[in-house]
């Protein structure tokens, strides 16, 4: 129109176009998504803490020291259990002399494995009865602890000289089931047992 023409700008070149050919665009999309992945895995494999030294392994060593001898002359009153007028059936057989340990019976005032027991139970009440010799296998119950003490202690051994099997401490009645296969049974502090 009016004035000199416009100057006119070369054509813009055309770029290149992606192939619309499927096979090649899913082999380009497989192999991308690949290299991710794998690029991913070795990534996660390199950002892991460095192996620290292993756990330290704990060691107990148990010593047993023999079981300490009681002193006589402590001052302390030993107590007698009060003789009874009839003896109840099925029940422990009960030591013939105070202080003096029959064959198989754990000095008192000591538990297996040299466990003192201390103020617990009573002391003079400690005793080991071979099972099949001084007692059979079965049920036995008692009343709980002996008056002034709040709790007694029972234990079925492997045999007299200990290998605890089972143990308690109760506080109140209980029951314990003597096996044939049990060696020893072991009570101080509870009241009489009766195997019913």
């Amino acid at each position: 129109m009016y004035g000199p023409t416009p100057h006119q700008y070369p054509p813009v070149p055309e770029y290149p176009r992606a192939t619309s050919s499927p096979p090649i665009i899913l082999l380009v999309s497989g192999l991308a998504a690949l290299l991710g992945f794998l690029l991913g895995l070795f990534v996660g494999f390199g950002a892991g803490a460095a192996p620290a030294d292993p756990a330290p392994r704990v060691t107990v060593t148990i010593e047993e020291t023999p079981p300490a001898q009681p002193d006589s002359g402590s001052g302390a009153p030993t107590q007698n259990p009060l003789p009874q007028d009839t003896a109840p059936q099925n029940t422990l057989p009960q030591e013939t002399a105070p202080g003096v340990p029959t064959p198989g019976q754990t000095p008192s005032g000591t538990s297996p494995g040299g466990t003192d027991l201390g103020g617990l139970i009573n002391p003079a009440s400690l005793r080991t009865y071979v099972v099949g010799r001084d007692l059979q296998p079965g049920t036995y119950h008692t009343a709980g602890p002996e008056s002034g003490f709040s709790m007694c202690f029972w234990a079925r051994l492997r045999g007299a000289g200990g290998g605890v099997l089972a143990t308690g401490m109760p506080t109140g009645p209980t029951g314990v089931t003597i096996q044939a296969t049990d060696g020893a049974f072991q009570t101080g502090g509870c009241k009489e047992w009766t195997r019913t």
